[in-house]
């Protein structure tokens, strides 16, 4: 079969791209594959690598009909991963079938953010529809802008349209599949594919009583990221533990500058606090990270539709922390590999508690680094592909 893999970017922008690379060796096992992407652009993370045979085509903006490349090659079937320019999508999906993979909330949430962030933070529930307007204000779901609203509703009724036409839709969780089917994509389409991780063999630096507490965030900085309730969880651990707290945030967003200012400030109030910034991150280098960590803090404000990094972590031995969100507590067993704080409201005292759990003593630790490897061997590559 010619299978066509569609998606926004060559870019290694982040686990999107990271799980195109993983399983395209897979599938060129089996298929005539070719990667297409909308974008051309490439920065210094590096491009996506592709199997030797397995050709690169990119969207044609110049010519009357910009996914001729990709009609060209004649593909049987799109294996799709959602596109920026839900028009480009919409032409897309005319080539072949297609085979979408619902990574986010598009098409079935006006902002994509899924979240209500009034009178306190909460995740929606809503089916996407024309009464998400008269609440998007009230309930603080997106901006302010009545014009960026009212045409983002419009391409998230379109992408809509689009997801329910699809041959099947692929989710990584069953909280994304329970979503796609509240906004009325047939059950026979939709398909969960558990995602996979690679387990390492890193030599993790193991603590001991009175150590410094290592926490690690990898992730976005951006509002619903959360990361802000975790700055302001980090004086009452290092209060409760009565040991000096490092957390280590990896990362880069348009919260950065912001979340810099506010942990200088929390330092300066609590020398037994230490923050650390250092910007993306590359695999070789995370690994580091994560062999140098007590626990993964994922304090996400919003559903996460999975959370990969908390498998990541898994595999690497190192427990999670989060807010019981999305599709987090189906890789994040509470008390088996790390613990969950109540998402109602995501209040940083509550994260505390659960970060206290985790890491309050070596022998919790102990078992926590134990239940994450556990874990991380049930989510395989070969399980992924054979029911993908």
């Amino acid at each position: 079969m010619r299978l066509a893999v569609v998606t926004q970017s060559r870019d290694r922008v982040g686990g999107l791209e990271a799980y195109i690379e993983s399983i395209l060796p897979a599938l060129a096992q089996y298929h005539d594959v070719a990667f297409w992407s909308a974008s051309e652009t490439v920065s210094n993370r590096g491009a996506v690598a592709l199997p030797i045979g397995v050709p690169a085509l990119t969207v044609d903006r110049s010519a009357p009909d910009p996914v001729h490349r990709l009609r060209a090659w004649r593909p049987d079937l799109l294996f799709a991963h959602g596109l920026d320019d839900a028009v480009l999508e919409s032409d897309i999906f005319r080539v072949a079938p297609v085979v979408l993979v619902e990574h986010t909330y598009h098409g079935t949430c006006i902002s994509s953010a899924k979240t209500m962030s009034w009178p306190i933070v909460q995740t929606c529930e809503r089916r996407f529809g024309a009464a998400c307007l008269a609440l998007y204000f009230p309930r603080r779901c997106g901006g302010l802008n009545p014009v960026t609203m009212a045409k983002s509703f419009r391409t998230q009724s379109r992408r809509l349209a689009e997801l329910r036409r699809a041959a099947a839709v692929v989710t990584l969780s069953a909280h994304m599949a329970d979503e796609v089917l509240r906004n009325g994509v047939r059950p026979e389409r939709v398909h969960i594919v558990p995602p996979f991780v690679s387990t390492t063999e890193n030599r993790r630096v193991h603590n001991t009583p009175g150590r410094v507490c290592r926490l690690l965030y990898l992730g976005r900085l951006e509002r619903l990221k959360g990361v802000t309730r975790l700055l302001a969880a980090l004086r009452p651990v290092a209060d409760r533990l009565q040991r000096p707290v490092r957390l280590v945030v990896a990362g880069d967003g348009t919260e950065r500058h912001a979340l810099e200012a506010y942990a200088s400030i929390i330092c300066a109030a609590s020398p037994r606090i230490a923050i650390q910034f250092t910007g993306w991150q590359g695999e070789s280098a995370r690994q580091r990270l994560l062999a140098d960590t007590d626990a993964l803090v994922v304090p996400s404000l919003w559903p996460e539709p999975f959370g990969l990094v908390g498998l990541e972590a898994a595999a690497a031995g190192v427990p999670a922390v989060a807010f019981a969100t999305g599709g987090i507590p189906e890789w994040l067993r509470d008390g088996e590999n790390g613990c969950l704080a109540p998402s109602l409201g995501a209040r940083p005292d509550r994260l505390a508690d659960a970060l206290v759990r985790c890491v309050g003593t070596p022998e919790a630790l102990a078992r926590f680094s134990a239940g994450a490897r556990r874990l991380a061997a049930e989510w395989t590559l070969d399980r992924h592909i054979a029911r993908l």
